[in-house]
């Protein structure tokens, strides 16, 4: 799960970037901009509370690949 959260919350950054040049160069209208900045920025801080600032998990003791 943390590992899907991680690539959501990514991903939501990574839109976050792409609006605005799309509304700069008119392929979206102001009003999409905003609700998709919006919907990103959401999405941002409810998955990442799941993955920021924990610790992975221990590995056992013995073989490093396990």
């Amino acid at each position: 799960m943390r590992n899907i959260c991680k690539w959501i919350g990514l991903l939501s950054i990574a839109v976050t970037f792409i609006l605005p040049p799309a509304f700069f160069t008119g392929q979206i209208s102001l009003e999409t901009m905003k609700q998709g900045l919006l919907i990103a920025t959401l999405v941002w801080f409810g998955t990442s509370v799941f993955w920021i600032g924990r610790k992975s998990p221990e590995q056992p003791d013995g073989d490093p690949i396990l």
